[in-house]
């Protein structure tokens, strides 16, 4: 007996160094089901700024040469002020409930606002099925994520404490309290109308007053607004814009009491409160920042940029323009460019990352001109999740893949096809009809 204890706590033992072998490049590890976790690539579409004077995000470890966001998602956090370059990263949590590919496909993007919420959860963001953004929280004991409410890809939340400020559709809104789960009634608690827009994009809260941008049509030319309203009015009137800008999107927003901040293909810049655009000025020509923040309380400009190799984490002085690395890939100091641990993939898992408790697909990978496998786990009641062939499919023939997923076949129902309405089956050619009654006539479909 002493012996077996012995021999199974051996092979723990390696297995657990197998799991956390160290590495400088994907091939020391268990190509393709594994790869070198040595750095982050950040999803910029948000970043948050918390009460504990952090900056949170969501983000992967990524491929050497690709800009694919592979294995599990991870909430990460880096201190806000630091006099060292690359400070160090601290995970927060690991996220382990992604669908990545499929028509369940959902996959963490971001975070939702720029506040901590006041009982201390985060609001992330998923993307679920074709980019259709979900807000949720996520349980920090189970690590799974509980689906808040919808709300289109381009419109944007500010979250201020227990109240939420958003762009849905054409209205800018104010929901309190901030809805957590899908069973909160009505989405949330009250919900007030501040005043119509037209696809209201960026939106910010300072002081009183709410900012936020939206799409105008002049003519044939589509153009970006900026306007400023009262965050709680009453009977509100639409507000003339500050200043507009040609550009075809503007990618993220903030503001202080005296600038506007935002970003654009061609770089950040700062505009002044009173909307002259003739001090408008450049404080960066980095055409990849999506995420911004301003930090009220201290002088520091914060974004976040994502590509390649390129994911950073920087902050810009408001007075003196002094620029600082918070975080980047090359160069990061936790986790390590030079040194990291070998990752599985997401939801792989075992000594050497290749087992699956679901189905594998194959993905193409245009930039590395490879495949890589992705495993779509079993459903909670042992369905299949993701299929592309109908042996895939837990109970085939009595159902088979279509549109990647498993549909039962005409007639029979249950969690995996396996009843048969009528109980009247028969075969042709390996293929089972489930014979329907109508009328007191036996019809195949």
């Amino acid at each position: 007996m002493k012996i077996i204890k012995f021999s199974i706590i051996f092979l723990i033992l390696i297995i657990n160094i197998i799991n956390s072998k160290e590495c400088t490049k994907n091939h020391e590890c268990n190509l393709p089901y594994s790869y070198c976790g040595n750095g982050w690539l950040i999803d910029v579409r948000s970043i948050g700024l918390g009460r504990d004077g952090k900056i949170y995000f969501t983000a992967r470890n990524q491929f050497d040469t690709s800009d694919n966001q592979l294995g599990p998602s991870y909430l990460v956090s880096v201190v806000k002020d630091s006099a060292d370059r690359n400070p160090g990263t601290t995970i927060v949590y690991k996220i382990t409930d992604e669908q990545p590919n499929g028509p369940v496909f959902n996959r963490v993007n971001g975070i939702g606002g720029v506040n901590q919420l006041s009982n201390g959860k985060f609001l992330i963001i998923k993307d679920m099925y074709r980019y259709l953004p979900l807000y949720g929280t996520i349980n920090e004991q189970t690590k799974k994520y509980t689906t808040a409410f919808k709300q289109n890809f381009e419109n944007s939340i500010y979250i201020d404490g227990d109240t939420m400020y958003r762009c849905i559709d054409n209205r800018l809104e104010s929901v309190t309290p901030v809805p957590l789960s899908l069973d909160s009634p009505s989405g949330a608690g009250e919900t007030k109308l501040l005043y119509n827009t037209n696809y209201c994009l960026g939106l910010v809260k300072v002081g009183t007053n709410l900012i936020f941008t939206q799409r105008i049509q002049i003519g044939d030319q589509s153009i970006i607004g900026f306007y400023i309203t009262v965050a709680n009015c009453s009977n509100c009137s639409t507000p003339s814009p500050m200043f507009s800008v040609t550009d075809p999107a503007v990618y993220s927003l903030a503001a202080d009491k005296n600038y506007f901040y935002y970003s654009t293909r061609n770089g950040l810049f700062r505009v002044p409160m009173n909307g002259d655009v003739s001090k408008r000025m450049k404080l960066s020509d980095n055409p990849n920042i999506k995420g911004i923040l301003r930090d009220q309380t201290s002088s520091g400009i914060y974004y976040a940029s994502s590509f390649g190799n390129g994911s950073s984490i920087i902050r810009i002085d408001a007075i003196d323009f002094r620029i600082q690395t918070l975080y980047d890939y090359t160069g990061a100091s936790n986790p390590s460019t030079s040194t990291g641990t070998c990752q599985c993939l997401s939801a792989f898992t075992g000594d050497n990352c290749s087992n699956c408790n679901g189905t594998v697909n194959w993905e193409s990978n245009p930039i590395t001109n490879s495949n890589y496998p992705v495993c779509h786990p079993f459903l909670p009641d042992g369905s299949v999740s993701y299929c592309n062939q109908d042996w895939q499919c837990s109970n085939n023939p009595y159902n088979y893949c279509l549109d990647n997923s498993c549909v039962c076949r005409k007639g029979f129902g249950g969690n995996i096809c396996q009843y048969c309405s009528s109980n009247n089956v028969t075969w042709s050619n390996g293929i089972p009809t489930c014979n329907l009654y109508y009328h007191g006539y036996t019809t195949s479909n």
